[in-house]
């Protein structure tokens, strides 16, 4: 039998910082900490548990991420720093916009690939310490990082270039109507 209160104290911090690392919005995080221990309670009946911190560690990066690729577009002020005596508010800014694109583009990794850099960056776990906990070999850890590292250079990148080239062909065509002297309003 297992003693259910326990788990969930040993273990509740974890999933919650883990869930929280990879999503930054409390209300989320919450739902998903209470979708993992649903769902840990539910597979104690079908099947033995014998490391309950690698299970719960992996259902909340599962469900965390699951539920960031459901996540729509969305401006919350949920952890921002509006007053930052510490820093520069430029710095924060920077910061805070970095974590939300990256969050952004993290959902559109594949699930493995997404799995595993969110151990590793978020969770600070080891290849080794991944691989047992998503019972696969370091080997596939180390080539799924490779390539979470690679499509979210990419992403981030396209991101980036994508909102800049947007803005060279706008201020190109309007340096274009200021020659001729036409403007599309005119009916020119």
């Amino acid at each position: 039998m297992t003693d259910w209160d326990s788990i969930i104290r040993a273990h509740g911090p974890m999933v919650f910082g883990t869930a929280w690392r990879i999503l930054g919005h409390a209300a989320d995080t919450e739902d998903v900490v209470q979708e993992v221990f649903l769902e840990a309670y539910r597979l104690r009946g079908v099947e033995v548990v014998r490391h309950w911190g690698g299970l719960l560690r992996r259902l909340a990066a599962c469900r965390a991420l699951d539920r960031l690729r459901q996540r729509k577009p969305s401006h919350s002020l949920n952890g921002l720093h509006l007053v930052s005596r510490d820093g520069d508010p430029e710095e924060a800014a920077i910061g805070n916009e970095l974590a939300r694109r990256l969050r952004e583009v993290i959902g559109q990794l594949p699930e493995r690939e997404a799995q595993v850099f969110c151990l590793r960056y978020f969770e600070d776990l080891s290849n080794q310490q991944i691989a047992e906990t998503l019972h696969i070999s370091s080997g596939a850890v180390g080539v799924a990082l490779h390539k979470a590292r690679a499509k979210l250079e990419a992403l981030l990148t396209e991101t980036k270039t994508g909102g800049l080239s947007d803005a060279r062909s706008d201020a190109t065509s309007r340096g274009r109507l200021r020659r001729t002297g036409r403007d599309s309003s005119q009916g020119r």
